[in-house]
């Protein structure tokens, strides 16, 4: 018996309408080959640490905006994991902290072993549009596995 060609489907999320389009996607593959959903959302940390001395002081107003984006982008993919689980599709979800988006994706991807990872690429215009975004140009050069693209426009979203 042969095993299924995609268990683990990774979606990268960061909150935005734009890259929640990746989802009808990733699901019609989950639900066609019988496989797992992982909602991820990696967190930059924000440009805020203030030098004094020899050391860098964190701000608490810093950490606590950091634990609410963290907990809203909790509460965003928990919303979306129900949706999700009340359509039968099978779904986790995580939110990761890393200084580098890409990394954190191919890291998390490889170490989970994903079959593959659903993004989106938001549309551009002029002679941007051939290109793609700095994250979806490393994922696509740095993944060990396939990479499905989303490509939408803004303008019509």
């Amino acid at each position: 018996m042969r095993e299924p060609l995609l268990r683990k489907i990774l979606v990268s999320l960061d909150g935005s309408v734009l890259a929640e389009l990746a989802l009808p996607h990733a699901k019609a593959l989950a639900q066609k080959f019988d496989a797992r959903l992982i909602l991820l959302w990696v967190i930059e940390p924000m440009p805020l640490i203030l030098p004094v001395m020899d050391y860098a002081v964190v701000p608490d107003e810093y950490v606590e905006l950091s634990n609410r984006l963290e907990e809203q982008a909790e509460r965003y993919l928990s919303r979306l994991c129900k949706s999700l689980l009340e359509q039968d599709v099978a779904t986790n979800v995580l939110v990761i902290r890393s200084d580098s988006v890409t990394d954190a994706i191919v890291d998390f991807a490889e170490q989970e072993g994903v079959d593959l990872i659903v993004k989106t690429d938001y549309g551009r215009s002029g002679i941007s549009r051939w290109v793609f975004s700095s994250i979806t140009c490393k994922l696509l050069e740095q993944a060990s596995c396939p990479v499905f693209i989303v490509k939408v426009n803004q303008a019509n979203n």
